[in-house]
């Protein structure tokens, strides 16, 4: 979805399309935020006098004295290059008196373009600024518009569960829909955004392993969509190649499984970092020291281990 931001004033589109854009494009989820200094484009241009308010009225009148009706006509008859030549040397005279930006008000009236729609496209304004949106569909806002969904509700949910910010968790979610790969590819393709903002990727819960601790659960509905999203309880993952790393010992993996399972996430992560990725296990009885790589032998969480394997 575009919006256009229609207004004569350089600087004030340039502080919409620079310093606030993101916000812009955030708050009103749209793709693009289009500036457009030419008034005649998207609105056609209507004067009137500016009684904004009774004292002003007051001050013009007396200005105007008895030619206050005629020249009110006449700033309403101006034509649009009357308007935009006034705009842009900011006065104009009418039976004598001059009158300046302070005493005629430029309406901005949306005009549609001839080959769009009145469903296509929408407009308001004040007057002053016209903002226009193309609601032409666009799939990838749309599915935007659901992960944003989706990530406002776990974090509602992370409250809920009275968790710290600092806590780490993985996030199951399942469809509870016949088609339940619909929520599956939109949470695919926006999975770098929820990463951003969760820190790791949402897993399908039919990924989950027999572990799981599910601290809680929460059924949601969005865009249509029905599923529900579990909170659970972050563990170590040990990938499926570690066995033949391991010589082949099945017995040293399960160990290893449950030493990894023993410690808390927060340590190992701490422990991973210090060693540059890399930690040796050399305390289990009965088995050689082991070197075990972060992203290859051990993944700290459901979401690396089900990101690293989607990829």
């Amino acid at each position: 979805m575009e919006m256009v931001v229609v207004h004569p004033d350089s600087e004030f589109l340039e502080d919409i399309t620079g310093k606030l854009k993101e916000y812009v494009m955030e708050e009103m989820n749209v793709k693009t935020v289009t500036p457009c200094n030419d008034p005649m484009k998207y609105a056609s241009l209507r004067a009137e006098p500016n009684f904004s308010t009774f004292c002003f009225l007051s001050v013009l009148g007396k200005r105007l004295g008895k030619d206050m009706g005629k020249v009110s006509n006449e700033v309403k008859k101006m034509t649009q290059e009357q308007i935009l030549s006034f705009e842009q040397s900011g006065k104009i005279s009418f039976l004598g008196h001059c009158l300046t930006l302070d005493d005629i008000k430029v309406v901005r009236q949306f005009k549609r373009p001839v080959d769009v729609s009145e469903k296509e496209i929408d407009a308001a304004g004040d007057g002053d600024v016209l903002v226009i949106l193309d609601l032409r569909a666009d799939q990838s806002l749309i599915e935007a518009g659901v992960a944003r969904e989706v990530v406002n509700r776990i974090q509602k949910l992370r409250k809920t569960a009275q968790l710290e910010p600092t806590d780490l968790i993985d996030v199951y979610y399942e469809s509870v829909d016949k088609n339940s790969n619909t929520l599956e590819q939109i949470l695919q393709s926006q999975d770098q955004y929820i990463r951003d903002v969760l820190g790791n990727s949402l897993v399908p819960k039919a990924a989950a392993t027999s572990d799981m601790v599910v601290i809680c659960e929460e059924s949601h509905t969005v865009h249509d969509m029905s599923f529900v999203i579990y909170i659970a309880r972050c563990m170590p993952v040990l990938a499926a190649d570690l066995l033949s790393y391991a010589s082949g010992n099945s017995n040293h993996v399960e160990a290893l499984r449950v030493y990894l399972l023993s410690r808390s996430i927060s340590r190992l992560k701490n422990e991973f970092q210090t060693g540059n990725g890399k930690i040796t296990v050399k305390c289990i009885e009965g088995y050689p020291p082991i070197d075990l790589l972060l992203g290859k032998h051990v993944f700290l969480g459901a979401g690396d281990f089900y990101q690293a394997n989607r990829s």
